[in-house]
């Protein structure tokens, strides 16, 4: 009986990951009150802009979410559960690299989404002057939700995990970029003029650049690490042109965020022409370095392909879109196919992995019994 009533009781591992977001939840929000009330001194503070609630509030969230998250996954890193590389291969400088570069995505997330919250309450509620202790209240607030959020992401990294961050990090990053821009009209040039002068948007969107080709290289260990678990031999060596080919768009992701355009635009320009063109190149070659694909994904590569060479097209030379309008909707199509990837990578490790297990007992009778009296 004993054993029976022991697989209705809930994970310790789950119980243990509620415990430790709790926990870090509430240590920022009273490291984060006080923290605010010292800065703010009984003054009155805008929404955002300047010293504000929403610049202190963006600062605490990355601080807390930073330790929570490096925290956690250095505490899950210790017993891997993912299998191949990823999980057993990596070494010590490896596992380093990863978790910096991940603390950082994450971390990056968190101030840029709730820097781009506040900023856009302060449009909505104009002229707004919070007392000190609103003030720390949503600062507090603010790097608990971090904390809390960021420990249970932590706890799980995947390689599905790492694509919604790198998805995440990028969308936030652009869209702080875009809201706080100098030049209003930089869509009519484009996009890469969000990284030009010395402001907040360009170190926003210059850093948000290197960052997430950082975390693509860590995306590739997760996703080269799934395939091998699964792959054949031969099928291996297809596997280091798969893993160089991302290296080299993630090299040339970073390589757009540090050479900018004001550095060197020629430069800069060819970068992102052959990042372009290695990525959908990737697309096309994918179907012969993972054979094994769905036949359904291979179609939607293709789909993704045709729309990305139309949007080209209504570009030069019908004229319809600008070089924003292409770079947008390009950056788009690519970055979801990257994702759709991952997720297709993943199920069938999943599918491989149900393949190699003996059917389930059906434990549906020893729940009934558990349940009963005496």
């Amino acid at each position: 009986m004993a054993l029976r009533e022991r697989r209705l009781r809930p994970a310790r591992g789950s119980v243990a990951t509620e415990n430790h977001a709790l926990l870090s939840a509430l240590v920022a929000l009273a490291v984060g009150l006080v923290a605010a009330i010292v800065v703010f001194a009984g003054d009155t503070v805008p929404l955002f802009g300047g010293v504000s609630a929403g610049l202190v509030a963006a600062v605490a969230s990355g601080v807390s979410g930073a330790a929570a998250f490096c925290a956690g996954y250095v505490r899950s890193s210790r017993t891997p559960r993912l299998g191949g590389e990823a999980g057993r291969g990596a070494g010590r400088w490896r596992r380093g690299f990863d978790a910096v570069v991940l603390t950082v995505t994450a971390a990056g997330i968190v101030v840029l989404l709730t820097a781009s919250a506040f900023a856009v309450f302060d449009l909505a509620f104009r002229e707004l002057r919070l007392d000190a202790l609103m003030a720390a209240v949503l600062v507090g607030l603010s790097a608990a939700v971090a904390a809390y959020v960021l420990t249970l992401v932590s706890v799980e990294v995947t390689s599905i995990a790492i694509a919604n961050l790198l998805a995440l990090f990028l969308v936030s990053g652009a869209l702080a970029s875009m809201l706080s821009a100098n030049d209003p009209h930089w869509w009519q040039v484009n996009f890469s003029a969000l990284g030009v002068g010395g402001g907040f948007s360009a170190y926003a969107f210059n850093i948000t650049l290197i960052f997430a080709g950082l975390a693509m290289t860590t995306l590739t260990h997760y996703v080269i690490g799934d395939l091998r678990t699964w792959a054949t031999a031969p099928e291996l060596r297809r596997l280091e042109v798969l893993r160089t080919w991302l290296i080299g768009v993630a090299v040339l992701l970073v390589g757009l965020g540090w050479v900018t355009v004001e550095v060197a635009k020629a430069l800069h320009t060819v970068i992102a022409s052959v990042m372009t063109v290695l990525f959908a190149g990737l697309i096309v070659a994918t179907p012969y370095l993972v054979p094994r694909l769905p036949r359904s994904f291979l179609v939607t590569s293709s789909l993704f392909v045709s729309v990305f060479a139309l949007v080209v097209l209504l570009m030069w030379p019908v004229g319809y879109f600008n070089l924003t309008a292409v770079e947008f909707l390009g950056f788009f199509l690519l970055l979801t196919w990257l994702f759709l990837f991952v997720r297709t990578v993943a199920a069938c490790l999943q599918d491989a992995r149900a393949g190699d297990r003996p059917e389930p007992v059906d434990a549906g009778p020893v729940e009934v019994e558990a349940l009963a009296p005496g």
